[in-house]
């Protein structure tokens, strides 16, 4: 297997790519899918043996042009995606040595650190796990604040009654005809019942970001804003006077 790992190593140099940069493009464009060991997760297993003869030009090709019928998508410029030649040629390089197991030499990249969320009014879940989750997770295709990448942009209002329900199902089931694979357990993906309920406390609450508006307030806040700011401005005009009159009477009976 050692021979195998360090025959797969140079191979890879011949071809042009840096494997160590390909395993920081990896960890940040394919893990989610493929697995930190290559192993498979909501896509293939990448560890297996391919059935091709020249084995760089087929996966090239796949991260090149993705996989028609499949949920991998093109990931070059020239296909719409965010990576360049080089990008492509050492992501290629990377995954050329995972045939043997990931080296020791590429370590995975460290896990995003769970920070504390304001959960939105009426959702259900912990928010700031989903956070975690969405970085480890949704990040690469949707981007990290929700302003899209591969995948559909998640700043905008979500047209349901129950926004996170519509969100959470999407999570749960993917969305035929897109990219966006089941991540649930009991379609096949990685995530239990409960990641789904903080992933979806999260992206709810990501709507209006892009734009620069504010926290949606509670239903009526606005209006009770300015009720409020309405009776204070009244109860001010109408003891103008009052005191005025207070104040004139104080000064004659001093003098």
């Amino acid at each position: 297997m050692l021979l195998l790992l360090v025959t797969g190593v140079q191979v890879a140099r011949a071809q042009g790519g840096d494997i160590l940069r390909g395993a920081q493009i990896y960890d940040a464009n394919c893990a989610v899918c493929h697995g930190a060991d290559g192993q498979g997760r909501v896509g293939v297993n990448l560890s297996q043996d391919f059935p091709a003869i020249d084995l760089t030009a087929f996966i090239r090709q796949a991260v090149v042009g993705g996989v028609p019928g499949t949920r991998m998508p093109a990931w070059s410029l020239s296909g719409g995606g965010p990576l360049n030649d080089r990008e492509i040629d050492d992501v290629v390089a990377f995954v050329e040595t995972l045939g043997g197991g990931r080296s020791l030499a590429a370590p995975t990249a460290t896990p995003y650190p769970v920070t504390p969320v304001p959960t939105a009014i009426g959702a259900v879940g912990d928010p700031g796990r989903g956070e975690a989750l969405y970085a480890e997770n949704c990040a690469v295709c949707h981007g990290d604040q929700g302003q899209g990448r591969m995948g559909a942009t998640l700043t905008t209002v979500f047209a349901a009654i129950n926004p996170q329900a519509y969100a959470r199902a999407a999570v749960q089931q993917g969305v035929p005809g897109t990219m966006m694979p089941a991540w649930s357990q009991e379609f096949g993906g990685p995530l239990t019942s409960a990641d789904l309920d903080d992933i979806s406390a999260y992206v709810i609450g990501l709507s209006g970001r892009s734009s620069g508006q504010p926290t949606a307030s509670a239903p009526g806040a606005d209006r009770r804003g300015l009720l409020a700011g309405g009776l204070v401005l009244l109860a001010l005009l109408l003891a103008g006077p009052t005191l005025l009159i207070v104040a004139d009477r104080r000064k004659r009976g001093a003098d």
